[in-house]
């Protein structure tokens, strides 16, 4: 499973998702992290400038912020990402709450 999870300050899950730059990418195999990757984009690359950091971030089957648009968020689901919007700012607690939401 690949999960990617906004981070602008690249410590916590953040929101405006279409302007974030930092993005935190985790690999998961049997429910154990198995790669972690900071990407990070320039302004022109964002969601909401030319959206070309898609191309950065798939493949991914889960996409984590605090906050996102409609817009964007229709546009991941139509890839058949499954966008979680979090109230959790800790990356690591997130993942590792996964695991208890089944």
């Amino acid at each position: 499973m690949l999960i990617v999870i906004t981070s602008q300050n690249r410590r916590h899950i953040t929101p405006h998702a279409g302007k974030c730059r930092k993005f935190w990418k985790y690999e998961l195999k049997d429910e154990k992290v198995t790669d972690k990757q900071l990407i990070e984009v320039e302004k022109e690359e964002s969601f909401s400038q030319s959206g070309e950091v898609l191309e950065k971030l798939l493949p991914m089957d889960i996409f984590v912020t605090t906050g996102i648009g409609d817009r964007l968020r229709e546009k991941l689901r139509n890839i058949g990402v499954h966008v979680i919007v979090t109230t959790e700012i800790e990356p690591e607690q997130f993942i590792c709450g996964l695991d208890s939401t089944k």
